[in-house]
């Protein structure tokens, strides 16, 4: 199913890259049609109006030549369609005008002559004569959006059984969340503030700011390890408590006060240090990062930018109870402090997630999460249901077996969520033959609530995956293109 689904988007995966070959090639009829509704004469143009006819009554028809196929389309269809396309526009130029914009003409046939692939310009003419553009299956969708984009028709007629090879619109940013260079201008220290956030937040804009970036992953690595490796007891020491008195009755009843002394085993001591260098470099760049934003309300409130904050605040809650005396042996008389202090140093692993801002794969898999919310919802909330179902099931044909482990319903959920997921841990089974075929049931809906979204969710990170190379490879043109023209400039001055 997976493989289908990736054979199915295997053109779509891998985006056209513009070559000088392809630049040379290009044919820029459409920039010449501009140019004359731009700045042309009166002249230039004629009035053409719909059901028009000729001298003796018969439509009129224009005729086209691409690449040496002949095509008749109607005039009264091509007025009927969009006026911004390109044949719309042609037809109201004077046959001198037209002659400037056609690559050649047929005086023969009285066809005006492009040269365009004629088996691409089939979609263009079923649109004109139905309404509706359809991507013929022998071709490349590459080359059938680029014929959509020389004729000047809008994706939005494609037909949705066509509608898959339309690149979706990536998410832009609300105007008041946009920061550009102009962003800076009006705010204090703009200046800094606009050149420290082009090195915070765009890595790609020198490679000094690459190299902060492959610092701060570093960084993070180095913290989740040494949490990791922190917990090794081989890699802890023991450290002795303050002594307490304890107050003990001996058997014949005399009370005593024994001074008692606790040991408990700790990170070892590099660890501690590494740490606190992780976290004074977590503290400088979160305040930098917050220092040059411009909205300092919207940075703190970004998911991203709470991670970072997250994987600080334990660090400095923990010290605010050192400092105000409440040390580890206080915080076992204190339950809920204690409590407080494990979820803190739970806390720190979140720092796993700041891999996210550097990460391009961990970006795409959140963003096949976001797209994919629909499929997610619907898988857990079948699930949800099968667990109830199933979990009750059991628990009545199972409850009256000696040494059952399904007591009540809510302890058949945990047997039921690790059969439905096909996990099968297997220290919780049934023992009747009527539980045996429920639980046969619950794996078979289990396969089918897993398997059905799943095809669903690989189509939609591969269409993830493609934007992302489109939205790189437009970045690349753009930055040759850019490179082109200052070269053209220089070379003129």
């Amino acid at each position: 199913m997976i493989s289908g689904a990736a054979q199915q988007h295997k053109k779509r995966l891998i985006p056209l890259r513009r070559t000088d070959a392809m630049t040379l090639a290009e044919r820029r009829n459409y920039q010449i049609l501009d140019d004359i509704f731009r700045s042309g004469g009166s002249d230039c143009f004629q009035q053409v109006t719909a059901n028009s006819s000729n001298e003796i009554g018969n439509p009129q028809f224009l005729r086209l030549n691409i690449g040496g196929t002949s095509f008749m389309i109607l005039i009264d269809a091509i007025l009927r369609a969009e006026s911004t396309t390109f044949l719309s526009r042609f037809i109201q130029l004077t046959h001198t005008a037209r002659l400037k914009v056609a690559d050649a003409y047929i005086s023969s046939d009285d066809a005006y002559y492009f040269q365009r692939s004629p088996t691409s310009f089939e979609a263009i003419f079923q649109y004109y004569a139905t309404g509706v553009v359809h991507r013929p299956s022998e071709i490349c969708p590459a080359s059938f959006l680029s014929e959509l984009d020389f004729w000047r028709i809008s994706h939005q007629h494609v037909g949705s059984c066509c509608a898959d090879v339309i690149p979706q619109k990536r998410e832009e940013e609300k105007e008041e969340e946009k920061v550009d260079d102009t962003t800076f201008d009006k705010l204090m220290c703009g200046k800094l503030r606009r050149r420290m956030w082009t090195f915070l937040e765009r890595p790609g804009s020198s490679m000094q700011a690459k190299a902060f970036e492959l610092s701060s992953t570093l960084f993070v690595a180095i913290s989740v390890m040494g949490l990791s490796f922190g917990t090794i007891p081989d890699f802890q020491v023991t450290h002795l408590m303050p002594p307490h008195n304890e107050t003990i009755v001996l058997p014949n009843g005399t009370v005593t006060v024994v001074q008692k002394v606790e040991q408990m085993r700790v990170e070892h001591p590099a660890f501690v240090f590494t740490e606190r260098i992780c976290i004074a470099f977590f503290t400088v760049e979160y305040c930098l990062r917050f220092f040059a934003a411009p909205r300092k309300l919207r940075f703190a409130l970004k998911p991203l930018n709470l991670v970072d904050l997250l994987a600080i605040v334990p660090f400095y809650l923990e010290l605010l109870l050192t400092l105000c005396g409440v040390d580890d042996r206080k915080l076992r008389d204190l339950r809920w402090a204690f409590l407080v202090v494990r979820i803190l140093r739970v806390l720190r692993v979140i720092r796993i997630i700041k891999l996210g801002r550097f990460s391009s794969g961990l970006q795409t898999f959140g963003m096949t999460l976001q797209r994919s919310q629909k499929q997610l919802q619907m898988m857990t909330i079948v699930l949800l249901t099968g667990v109830v179902f199933f979990s009750t099931m059991i628990y009545f044909l199972e409850k009256d077996e000696e040494g059952t482990p399904f007591t009540s319903i809510p302890a058949a959920y945990w047997w039921c969520i690790v059969t439905m997921t096909t996990v099968g841990y297997g220290d919780a089974v049934p023992a009747t033959t009527m539980g045996k075929i429920i639980a046969s049931a619950a794996i078979m809906c289990g396969v089918l609530v897993l398997a059905l979204p799943i095809t669903i969710i690989v189509d939609n990170f591969i269409k993830v995956a493609q934007d992302e190379q489109q939205a790189e490879q437009q970045k690349i043109d753009q930055h040759s293109e850019q490179l082109a023209l200052e070269a053209m400039l220089n070379a003129h001055d």
